[in-house]
Formats: C-alpha cells, sequence, structure tokens
C-alpha cells in the first residue's frame, strides 16, 4: 500500500501568471475546462456488460483550453475539480461518492503536508472555469499523461498556466484494465493506448493545431509517454517529470521487477525516440544497485536532465503551490522549486511545440545552473 500511495501523490509545480494566450495575437483570456467522457471501441473493458458503455473502454479526458469569455460565475474550486476523480472510473458516479473520495485525498494530503485542515485545500480558488466558449483560433495540444490512478488535480495550477500562454492540455485520467484501478505493469500499456487514442479524438477538434502536438507527465505517466513516443510520429516533443522511465534499483524490491516488467512491453525501443526529450527530476537515494536510464539509448539529438537537489516526487505538484497559499505559516515548504519547474517547461514548449526562439532551453537551463548553484545539477544518473 506504500507504494500506491507514493505514485499516487502529486509532483513539482507551478504559479506563475501569463499574459498572452493566442499563439498568433496577444489577447487576454480565461482558463476554461471541459470534460470529454469518450469510448475507445477498439478496445473492449467490462466484457460481462451487456451495455455498451460498459463494455468498451472508457477514456475522460479533462481538456483545459483559452478562452476570450470573460465569465462573470465564480471559478471553480480547487475541491471541484477533485471531484471528478472517480468519474475516471465510472462516468455515471454520483457526485456525492466523488466528494468522499476528494475529502479523502485532501484529508491525506493536509496530513502528509502538516497542513491543519483538509478544507483549506478544497475551498482553494482557482483561476479555472467550467465549459467557458472554446478557442476561436487553432492552439498547440500537450497531452498530458496523469501518475499511477492519478487525474488533471495533479497539476491544474500548471495546466491553467499553459493555456494562458496558448496551449491546450488534454489530461488523461487513465483507468487500466477492468475493474479499472491501474496496480501493476499491464494496467500501463492501456494508458499508452489512451494517449494515442486521445490524439486522434483531440485532432478532430477545430482549434487543435495537429501539426504541434506534445506529451506531458508525471511519475508512471513517464512510461506512457515514452512507449507513445516509440509508436507514433504525431508528437513533436515530450517532456517527463521524475517519471518510471529512469529507474534506480534496489530501493524498492517489489517495483524492480514490476519495472523489469514494464521493460518487456512492446514497444521498448529507446532508440524509436528521435524528438526533443526533457526530463526533470527530483533527488533519488545514492545508494542503488543501479540505475536503468532510458536517456542514454534514445536517438534524439536535443536531450535535457536537470536534477533538483534534494526534490522528492511529491514536491511536483500544484497541490505544494496551493497548500503554500493557503498556509503561508509553513513558509516556503518548496523551496520555490515550482517556479524553476515553471519556467522550464515553459521554454521547453516555447521552442519545440511552439516554434519560438526568443529564448533557448539550453539558453535557459544555464542561466538557471548559474543562479541557482548547489540547487541543480544536469549530471545523469549513471551506475
Amino acid at each position: 500500500m506504500q507504494k500506491k500511495i507514493l505514485y499516487l501523490s502529486p509532483l513539482i509545480f507551478c504559479f506563475f501568471l501569463l499574459h498572452s494566450c493566442s499563439t498568433s495575437t496577444t489577447r487576454s483570456c480565461s482558463t476554461g475546462l471541459k470534460v470529454y467522457k469518450e469510448y475507445d471501441r477498439s478496445r473492449k473493458f467490462d466484457t460481462s456488460s451487456n451495455t455498451a458503455a460498459f463494455y468498451f473502454r472508457p477514456v475522460k479526458i479533462d481538456l483545459y483550453y483559452p478562452s476570450i469569455e470573460k465569465p462573470a460565475r465564480q471559478p471553480l474550486l480547487y475541491g471541484d475539480i477533485m471531484n471528478m476523480y472517480e468519474q475516471r472510473m465510472n462516468y455515471n458516479v454520483s457526485p456525492d461518492s466523488c466528494k468522499k473520495t476528494s475529502r479523502m485525498l485532501a484529508k491525506m494530503f493536509a496530513e502528509y503536508l502538516h497542513l491543519d485542515s483538509a478544507s483549506r485545500i478544497l475551498n482553494y480558488k482557482t483561476n479555472i472555469y467550467a465549459d467557458l466558449s472554446l478557442p476561436d483560433q487553432k492552439h498547440p495540444l500537450i497531452i498530458y499523461a496523469a501518475g499511477m490512478n492519478g487525474s488533471s488535480w495533479e497539476n491544474t495550477i500548471l495546466f491553467d498556466s499553459l493555456t494562458k500562454a496558448g496551449y491546450v492540455v488534454a489530461a488523461i485520467s487513465s483507468v487500466g484494465i477492468f475493474p479499472g484501478y491501474m496496480s501493476g505493469p499491464n494496467d500501463l500499456d492501456e494508458q499508452v493506448q489512451d494517449i494515442l487514442f486521445v490524439k486522434e479524438k483531440m485532432k478532430q477538434l477545430p482549434f487543435i493545431d495537429t501539426a504541434k502536438i506534445g506529451l506531458l507527465s508525471w511519475s508512471l505517466g513517464g512510461s506512457a509517454i515514452t512507449k507513445a513516443a516509440m509508436l507514433s510520429d504525431d508528437f513533436d516533443c515530450l517532456l517527463s517529470f521524475d517519471g518510471t522511465e529512469i529507474h534506480y534499483y534496489g530501493f524498492d524490491k517489489s517495483w524492480d521487477k514490476d519495472y523489469d516488467s514494464i521493460m518487456k512491453i512492446a514497444p521498448f525501443r529507446p532508440a524509436a525516440i528521435h524528438i526533443p526529450y526533457m526530463y526533470l527530476s527530483g533527488e533519488h537515494p545514492a545508494k542503488v544497485d543501479s540505475i536503468y536510464n532510458i536517456m542514454n539509448n534514445v536517438s534524439s539529438t536535443d536531450k535535457y536532465f536537470l536534477k533538483f537537489i534534494k526534490g522528492t516526487h511529491e514536491d511536483f505538484s500544484s497541490l505544494i503551490t496551493i497548500v503554500k497559499t493557503v498556509a503561508p505559516q509553513l513558509g516556503n515548504i518548496d523551496n520555490n522549486r515550482h517556479q524553476l519547474v515553471c519556467g522550464l517547461t515553459l521554454s521547453f514548449f516555447d521552442q519545440y511545440l511552439n516554434h519560438k526562439t526568443t529564448t533557448t532551453t539550453a539558453d535557459y537551463i544555464n542561466r538557471l545552473m548559474s543562479s541557482h548553484q548547489g540547487m541543480l545539477s544536469n549530471a545523469y544518473p549513471q551506475k
């Protein structure tokens, strides 16, 4: 159970506001959220079901997008977004059931972060609005693969920032094989297929620039996006946050076995990854048996590894920013890492997805390495 809690926790992210949202002109925008509840009819889910709605593979997509609508209503609370988490398994889950789950998660996070009340997390007011008018211009698409049994609540604030920079983010809440709880390597292939399914679905939307599609992930989602990049040439770049595609043997023996199984799941051809690739890492145990670093084997000419010294897997989350905002008495609990991650994220996608060259990713990293000595390292993990 301990490992599942680890991979359910979020990752380190950000809270910075950008003022331009259009890829062709500068206009102020609001962030909209629309939920798509799709079924992949090429895959079976519950074969015992008598209804098509449960027989085929459910794929829930939380779509964050820039909108020119100026809403008069209140934005969503963070609890509203967490309430949608339960629906990743069953589109007919009652709102009461969803709220029970979100309260449980918020309580767990509050205890982990030493926050006195989970309601502070749930009542945090986002800058995101449900079902705003859809974009009237084409935008680059970023497909986000959540961590094991995760959902878009992991990085909601980051998605808000990306939409204000002109991107559409399709966050996938994968559920693994039936009955819908990811627990092992066999579930990963379903997450990979979800990514490819979402790519095709999103390409049908009139406001998606189909020539600009990137991948973003956290934790187990890293293994999923790298496999997706091995299968399709439609992706322009991929960015992984402390993803499981780099593995440290000896820290968790049961996960070592799972990882070996993941590597055997087709495809596993790192050389097939030829697009720009960035990996942002927390600090992992120094004493391990061995390390598998996929980046040593990919064929990408533009690849970046950056480690946040003393950064943990759980640090990489918009949740950290929310807690930091609602409980200032806790101090600078993330050591400002979220600002650095946000800057790196935007620099990477601006260069390799939106083809902006004002500041290259390499230059941005060099500046950070100079200004934050002792906090960052670009040395590849080797053993």
